[in-house]
């Protein structure tokens, strides 16, 4: 699997314990990315809504979804491998990637 920009990716979470410690990623690096093709730069995606998620309506994605009302997660940020993906679940547009990417930077800029 070749993930993009934008694409919801399943992949195991090294934030979570127990058995089952796959979830949902969204890829927000682009191709300028040093290993693109290889490794990511994704976001947490959950169904727990924390004071600064992003919700992921229905309105966003181009294809595809998730069974229950998801929530980005701009502080858990992670870089998973190609060879970690389960599966693709979806889409969203450029423009929500932008605005996740945008709340990113606001945990990294100096105040």
């Amino acid at each position: 699997m070749q993930p993009e920009r934008g694409d919801v990716v399943r992949s195991s979470d090294p934030f979570k314990l127990g058995d089952d410690r796959q979830r949902p990623w969204l890829i927000v690096s682009n191709d300028s990315h040093p290993f693109d093709g290889e490794q990511y730069i994704a976001v947490a995606i959950s169904t727990k809504k924390y004071d600064d998620s992003i919700p992921l309506s229905a309105d966003v994605w181009e294809v595809g979804g998730v069974p229950r009302q998801p929530f980005v997660s701009p502080w858990a940020v992670h870089s998973p491998r190609s060879e970690d993906f389960v599966a693709w679940q979806g889409c969203v547009t450029h423009s929500f990637v932008d605005n996740v990417v945008e709340a990113v930077e606001t945990y990294l800029r100096e105040v």
